[in-house]
């Protein structure tokens, strides 16, 4: 688990052995984004990057239909406020910076799509990601 204390975005490691574990934290069933990491047949690592509004039910089911991944970093909000609304637009600002930084093969089927978002919601989200980024 990481945090800024100054922020309200927590960020959990979870090796998919210990999915179970992850999944009776009262945070596993938060409004969330998350990011799946693994191998992949080219030369760089995969990632998948997806939002759920209940995370640990979210990371089951890609536990039982995705193979590739064997570690998830998941963000929440400390103070639990986090709406569809907030994970829909960074999940669509990180699929897009993540394209553009072409790190990882994303193992996304779709771009995601961007949310109308009100722009005091997007100034926060934005703030949300630098924080995850950092973290």
């Amino acid at each position: 688990m990481a945090e800024i204390t100054t922020r309200t975005v927590r960020l959990f490691e979870v090796p998919r052995p210990l999915l179970r574990d992850f999944r009776d934290m009262p945070e596993s069933k938060q409004v969330g984004v998350y990011f799946l990491f693994g191998s992949s047949s080219s030369d760089r690592p995969s990632c998948y990057i997806g939002q759920s509004g209940a995370i640990g039910d979210r990371l089951k089911q890609h536990s039982d239909k995705k193979d590739f991944w064997d570690h998830a970093l998941v963000a929440v909000s400390l103070t639990n406020t986090w709406t569809n609304t907030h994970a829909g637009y960074m999940e669509w600002q990180a699929i897009k910076r993540s394209t553009e930084a072409g790190r990882y093969a994303l193992d996304n089927g779709n771009d995601a799509s961007n949310p109308h978002t009100p722009a005091p919601l997007e100034s926060d989200c934005r703030e949300y990601l630098e924080t995850i980024s950092i973290c």
